[in-house]
């Protein structure tokens, strides 16, 4: 099981909750593999930024002479932190920025998350209405026959079957 941190925007949610956003809170490989893109693509720039310099300066003691595992192992701590942390420091980021931590959602994979995550809402929260939409009839004086209101699209046809 994987747990899943839900955030919603500052602004609280949209109607249809698609500013939402569920984190994985568990290993990222394109972290590991590729550190300072990665924290550029989320927009933590700083981090981005640190991670240059320490991928440079691990490049450097490596070049030095018999460094070089030195090098390699200071390379790998700063990717195995960026892949363990990545997505804590992205949950932090947002936090600081004014997104409200709802709950901690524990399932199997992300689409599983979001039924177990909106299923819990109320229904005023998601924008979906359990009221089954009516008909209204009404007669119209001028012909003497009836008209309808039908904003469920139900009656396509009048009561003599024309449209």
């Amino acid at each position: 099981m994987i747990s899943y941190i839900v955030l919603e925007a500052p602004g609280g949610p949209d109607r249809d909750h698609r500013s939402t956003r569920l984190i994985a809170d568990r290993f990222s490989w394109l972290a590991f593999l590729f550190p300072w893109i990665w924290f550029a693509v989320q927009r933590l720039w700083w981090v981005a930024i640190g991670l240059v310099i320490l991928q440079v300066a691990a490049g450097q003691v490596s070049a030095l002479n018999g460094l070089a595992a030195t090098g390699l192992v200071f390379a790998l701590a700063a990717a195995s932190i960026a892949g363990f942390e990545g997505r804590n420091l992205v949950v932090r980021d947002l936090l600081s920025r004014g997104w409200t931590f709802k709950t901690v959602v524990a399932a199997p994979d992300l689409a599983t998350a979001e039924d177990m995550y909106f299923a819990s809402l109320p229904l005023s929260e998601t924008g979906v209405s359990n009221t089954v939409p009516h008909t209204d009839w009404k007669r119209d004086t001028k012909s003497g026959s009836y008209k309808t209101n039908d904003p469920a699209g139900s009656f396509q046809f009048d009561l003599n079957g024309r449209r």
